[in-house]
């Protein structure tokens, strides 16, 4: 897992591009979401090189972050599996799955935050 040392609750809290002022200096670049996000890939391919080599270089691994209510924990982190050939089934194509209702690539949370949109394109869900 990588898990930012700002407190972020989940992918809902991010915000793009459109949410932040056109004059952002160096001090509040620590609070721009995509800037976090693109550390927090970093920090996964860092340790994937350091652990999983033949996993980076075949592009056999899998960069998600869960989409509530399909997370456990209310502080957001980034899974970092590899190889993602080698894990049961069940973790690979349904619990680690991006692009279904409860999982999200880093890669588009990054895009959609550039182009100003929702992390996710899942609306929040209820909440008592």
């Amino acid at each position: 897992l990588v898990i930012p040392k700002r407190y972020v609750k989940t992918v809902y809290s991010l915000r793009g591009n459109s949410h932040y002022s056109d004059e952002l200096n160096d001090e509040s670049e620590d609070n721009d979401d995509i800037h976090l996000i693109q550390n927090m890939r970093q920090m996964g391919l860092n340790l994937l090189k350091q652990q999983q080599p033949e996993a980076l270089a075949t592009e056999d691994y899998i960069l998600c972050f869960h989409i509530p209510p399909f997370n456990s924990v209310d502080h957001l982190h980034l899974h970092v599996l590899a190889p993602a050939s080698e894990m049961n089934w069940v973790y690979r194509e349904i619990k680690y799955k991006c692009g279904a209702r409860w999982c999200t690539s880093d890669l588009e949370v990054i895009e959609r935050l550039k182009d100003g949109l929702a992390a996710v394109r899942y609306k929040r869900p209820f909440q008592c």
